[in-house]
């Protein structure tokens, strides 16, 4: 799955988070490691649902999985720099929703992710409560017209 190019600016994206690298997430190479960017992005997206949850009641949102996870390497990431992840949400659907991320350094778009969630029980997919869907909608992201 290629991640669209619009996805590199920064403007679209309604939330930011700042990730400190880690100095054990080198590679021999000298820059972090794709499976420690993974992380990164991971930490991002724990971030983010975690600020949605936020005024939701206990019956809203059920166990979440992960269902596909995407990741584009733009550059290189290096420490000790920070990165700025911004989120949004880019598909809202019955019982699932895709998060869409862009790793920034030093003002560069390095990497780029997108993450589909499932709400389920152990029956399997529920239903987006009203409120839930209303809280993912507030942070849709949409490609730029032109």
């Amino acid at each position: 799955m290629k991640l669209p190019a619009w996805r590199q600016d920064r403007a679209i994206y309604p939330k930011m988070f700042q990730i400190q690298t880690r100095y054990r997430d080198q590679d021999v190479l000298g820059h972090v490691n794709n499976i420690s960017q993974s992380a990164y992005f991971d930490e991002a997206r724990e971030k983010l649902m975690r600020s949605l949850r936020v005024g939701l009641g206990d019956d809203d949102i059920t166990r979440i999985v992960t269902a596909q996870t995407t990741v584009a390497f733009l550059a290189e990431v290096f420490h000790p720099d920070m990165v700025d992840i911004a989120a949004g949400i880019s598909r809202v659907g019955h019982s699932s929703w895709e998060i869409a991320q862009a790793m920034f350094q030093n003002g560069r778009c390095v990497a780029l992710a997108a993450t589909t969630l499932v709400q389920a029980t152990a029956e399997g997919a529920q239903p987006l409560s009203p409120a839930f869907r209303a809280a993912l909608e507030a942070l849709t992201i949409d490609e730029p017209a032109g």
